[in-house]
């Protein structure tokens, strides 16, 4: 079985988790970690080969990035990664085989503690599409915008990417 992870990060703290859970996956079998523009340059459809997909990205004003929300961080610190397209667009175009599996997560400031939700926003249109959550979304703490993941966070990730190794 295929993972493929797909992120979206402006400052590198989503990219890091997306990395490392790609890491833990590919003990189950092999995993691939793309950048959410890299993908959507090769257009609305997955590989044939992915049985689960794991999808993540920041939280902006409450939910997924727009393209205002990732002018604005630029303009914090520039380059972003994610600087052209988001998990949001990329969504809106993807064509997904019904029952694929998923997974999402999300990068959320500790403190202050904030609503809203990148994953469940994620996790609620894949579901729409006809894709399968295999586990409730799950969010991963940052210091501050840019100030990278808390400690022991991408631990973390680790032991939620062996959680969904045990359900493939």
């Amino acid at each position: 079985m295929t993972s493929l992870v797909v992120y979206e990060s402006m400052f590198g703290a989503t990219k890091a988790l997306a990395e490392e859970i790609a890491r833990a996956l590919g003990d189950g079998g092999p995993a691939r970690v793309v950048e959410v523009g890299a993908l959507a340059a090769d257009g609305p459809t997955l590989p044939d080969d992915v049985d689960l997909l794991v999808v993540g990205a920041p939280v902006h004003a409450f939910g997924m990035s727009r393209a205002s929300t990732r002018r604005d961080a630029a303009k914090e610190q520039s380059p972003v990664i994610s600087a052209t397209i988001g998990v949001r667009e990329w969504l809106e175009l993807l064509v997904v085989r019904p029952g694929l599996r998923f997974a999402t997560f999300d990068t959320k400031v500790l403190t202050p503690r904030l609503p809203g939700s990148a994953a469940k926003a994620i996790d609620k249109h894949l579901r729409a599409a006809g894709a399968v959550r295999i586990c409730p979304p799950r969010t991963f703490s940052v210091h501050g915008k840019a100030d990278g993941l808390v400690d022991g966070e991408l631990d973390a990730a680790r032991a939620w990417a062996g959680t969904l190794t045990a359900t493939r």
